[in-house]
């Protein structure tokens, strides 16, 4: 699962985005993008509220389908 730090229970926003477990401010373009912190708590809600439906993983890609030769 990719990290995100708008996805995390220790952001609080306001004014300002700010990490509990860290005790430092985050800017909005750093919340966005994925990390790999060890902090990291999983909550399934936007803290921005920017998607409204929530975190929604991928769902992974089959490399070659049912029936279909491989080039290489």
């Amino acid at each position: 699962m990719t990290q995100y730090c708008r996805y995390c229970n220790n952001l609080v926003c306001g004014d300002t985005n700010y990490c509990t477990a860290k005790s430092q401010e985050i800017s909005d373009s750093a919340v966005k993008r994925p990390n790999k912190c060890h902090d990291f708590e999983f909550n399934s809600m936007d803290a921005l509220g920017e998607n409204e439906k929530g975190y929604q993983p991928r769902e992974p890609k089959q490399k070659q389908c049912d029936g279909q030769m491989s080039l290489f």
